[in-house]
């Protein structure tokens, strides 16, 4: 086992049995615009070579009815294929199996995309503990057992490649190399930052590295000045830091003492020159503190938050940057992992977050294409400079809010030519130095849409409104893309016209992404139940979270009947209470920063 602590601001050297990797993560870098910036790459940059353990593209990548990584593929479509599941066949999807989780967590139990490698499904829990299991039986093959201390409340997950598994003790910040076979850990590296920032992803792993990012936080403490998230690769075969970027700049905009923000919560997507598309979440202190309030304390644009990011992973240096929502006032993150698609005049990569913007960009230049709004929009255009002067004490209602927008992954047809993207539709009320105590959001009463646009142009080919927030992200199998939400509700709609063509009661809620391999969907219920319009009266008498198997030619569940909201065992008052204490933790009640924790 090699184990590896690393020091924020040193550039890593890492001697290996195949020679040396000298970290190439120092970045010089100028002035220039806003979106579509190209950059000259620092000539004095060291290469950072990892020991090879196969090509570019692990092997994994190679079968259809692998999900390998979260979003199923490198371009990150979701679009899963070698599966027999469509609109024609939908009928025929019943239950398989099942297999309990017993984890607890204040956000679910399962935060994290299912891992599917031949015959074994891969999940972890939101205590970071992994499970290999039969995918034909769900029979538990072997567990790795952290219950990590400090959870990270996710998403979390699992990425396979080259014979290895690969994923975060999010808490504590480790990166983890598992045998598939035993679960044993062949090695282990701690990236967690010297004032408790941890990490909140699921790996990608390509050309031999491990992209993970450090965020700016834990369940420990979150957003606290000078805290700020950074993007790291690691050899895939030594846990060996190669490199790491920081995604924040001018020192986290003139004020460390205050100010916070960046790095990634959802993975990268690679191009076939292996180019990596980074997606960067938001900064803090959002809205801002009493005594800076409007984000005061961070005037500007606040790179580089909100962005894509394209990197040379060769040099660790920017190809350019794209800022989606620059100087964000409102905890609008960038956050959703960019989905690549090529077109036969132009090569495009979509990104999306909490921001409510679907943006298309041009891959080779950063120049924003298109840009289309979804779900409801209101005030969250206003900048810094139009809140300036503004009395901190008025309170203004923010759509999309804090958990609002585009929250979970989208997922791209190529035949269809469409992106979908399931929208959460939720407000936050804001006051100049947080939220607004007399106007607490109510996740409870979320709802939501989900969205098809035409890839060409981001025009909407349909909307399909939606009776709970998604909180599954997209998944698509053919014709037709599922969702769904904590009413536990699993649905599939049409990708031709967005009507609902499959409806599946879980037993619990569902915070967690889909995924499709062969004949099966599977569904991470970990979440609790808040019930919906759809929600079947009483749909988890035993409060079972669990993994859920569907099939092709399995029991097929008798039609849900919807219309119990109110009646079908809703969130008790205790789980409100959990998750109401978590964000309170989290630093998201009043978005002002707790104070600077010790130095680890």
């Amino acid at each position: 086992m090699d184990e590896t602590q690393l020091s924020r601001r040193k550039l890593i050297g890492a001697t290996t049995g195949a020679g040396i990797a000298i970290a190439g993560g120092a970045v010089f870098l100028g002035t220039g615009q806003k979106t579509g910036r190209v950059l000259a790459q620092d000539e004095t940059a060291a290469q950072a070579t990892p020991v090879p353990l196969g090509g570019a593209v692990p092997e994994e990548f190679e079968t259809e009815t692998n999900w390998p990584v979260e979003n199923y593929d490198l371009a990150g479509t979701r679009d899963a294929k070698g599966t027999d599941i469509s609109a024609d066949t939908i009928g025929e999807l019943g239950d398989a199996w099942t297999f309990p989780v017993t984890s607890q967590a204040a956000f679910g139990n399962l935060t994290a995309h299912p891992t599917i490698v031949d015959n074994t499904l891969y999940i972890q829990d939101a205590a970071a503990n992994v499970y290999a299991l039969d995918l034909e039986s769900g029979e538990e093959l072997w567990a790795k057992m952290y219950d990590d201390v400090v959870p990270s409340g996710g998403p979390n997950g699992v990425a396979a490649a080259y014979g290895l598994l690969f994923t975060t003790v999010g808490g504590v910040g480790d990166v983890v190399a598992l045998d598939p076979a035993s679960g044993e850990e062949v090695w282990k590296t701690n990236i967690r930052g010297p004032l408790g920032e941890g990490i909140t992803t699921s790996p990608l792993v390509h050309d031999n590295r491990v992209y993970v990012s450090t965020i700016p936080g834990s369940s420990e403490t979150f957003y606290a000045g000078g805290q700020r998230g950074l993007i790291f690769a690691l050899d895939a075969g030594t846990g060996s830091v190669l490199w790491y970027f920081e995604t924040t700049q001018d020192n986290l905009w003139g004020n460390p003492t205050v100010n916070s923000g960046g790095g990634f919560w959802h993975p990268p997507s690679v191009d076939a020159d292996g180019r990596i598309y980074v997606p960067v979440a938001n900064p803090a202190p959002y809205p801002g503190t009493e005594e800076f309030p409007w984000a005061s304390s961070r005037p500007g644009d606040n790179l580089y938050t909100d962005s894509v990011l394209k990197m040379d992973p060769e040099t660790a240096t920017l190809d350019w940057y794209a800022q989606i929502k620059p100087g964000d006032v409102w905890d609008l993150d960038n956050q959703l992992t960019p989905i690549l698609v090529d077109l036969d005049d132009q090569s495009l990569a979509i990104a999306s977050g909490k921001h409510g913007y679907v943006v298309a960009l041009d891959r080779e230049t950063g120049e924003e294409v298109w840009r289309t709004p979804v779900g409801t929009h209101q005030n969250d255009e206003l900048t810094q400079e139009d809140l300036e002067g503004r009395d901190p004490a008025e309170s203004i209602e923010v759509w999309p809010g804090t958990l609002g927008g585009v929250e979970t992954p989208m997922a791209y047809s190529e035949d269809a030519g469409l992106i979908v993207a399931p929208v959460y539709e939720l407000a936050s009320h804001y006051v100049g130095g947080g939220f607004d105590p007399d106007n607490p959001f109510d996740f409870t009463g979320a709802k939501g849409v989900l969205v098809a646009l035409n890839v060409a142009d981001g025009s909407v080919a349909w909307e399909t409104p939606l009776e709970t927030g998604p909180l599954a992200g997209a998944t698509i199998a053919n014709d037709v893309v599922f969702s769904a939400g904590l009413d536990g509700v699993v649905q599939g709609f049409s990708l031709e016209d967005g009507s609902e063509v499959f409806r599946y009661q879980a037993t619990a809620g569902i915070n967690a992404p889909l995924a499709v391999s062969g004949d099966y969907l599977i569904v991470p219920a970990g979440g609790f139940v808040i019930p919906s319009a759809n929600t079947v009266t009483d749909p988890a008498p035993d409060g079972t979270t669990q993994v859920i198997a569907l099939k092709l030619g399995g029991t097929v569940q008798a039609t849900p009947e919807g219309g119990a909201s109110g009646d079908a065992s809703p969130v008790s008052e205790e789980q409100v209470e959990e998750v109401e204490e978590a964000i309170e933790d989290s630093g998201l009640d009043t978005g002002t920063p707790e104070a600077t924790p010790e130095t680890t």
